[in-house]
């Protein structure tokens, strides 16, 4: 459903057409994609002592959330590559990566 909501009829024709017009901002920057990254935290990996761990905090930020931007990230890549080749059978499948990764 995301990749349907982000890439209409009309959307994909001018992608495949090679139409010069913006279509989504996920779409139009540098070579059509958009990077996200990791932000920092508003506040100290330790400032949930003692309930939550400074340790378990920083992993869960570092390793855990960076798991699901480097994925979320390589997903719409592989939908850029996918809607570029007119693949529409890997566009569909790309659906449930791109909405598990960045739909949290």
């Amino acid at each position: 459903m995301a990749v349907r909501t982000l890439l209409s009829k009309k959307t994909l024709t001018t992608v495949l057409r090679n139409d010069p017009k913006p279509i989504g901002a996920a779409i139009t920057q540098s070579r059509g994609l958009h990077v996200f990254t990791l932000p920092d935290l508003a506040y100290d990996y330790g400032a949930l002592e003692p309930v939550i761990s400074g340790e378990i905090m920083q992993i869960h930020h570092q390793k855990h959330h960076q798991t699901y931007i480097t994925n979320y990230n390589k997903a719409l890549e592989q939908l850029h590559d996918s809607v570029a080749k007119a693949d529409s059978s890997t566009t569909v499948k790309l659906q449930n990566a791109i909405k598990f990764n960045g739909g949290g």
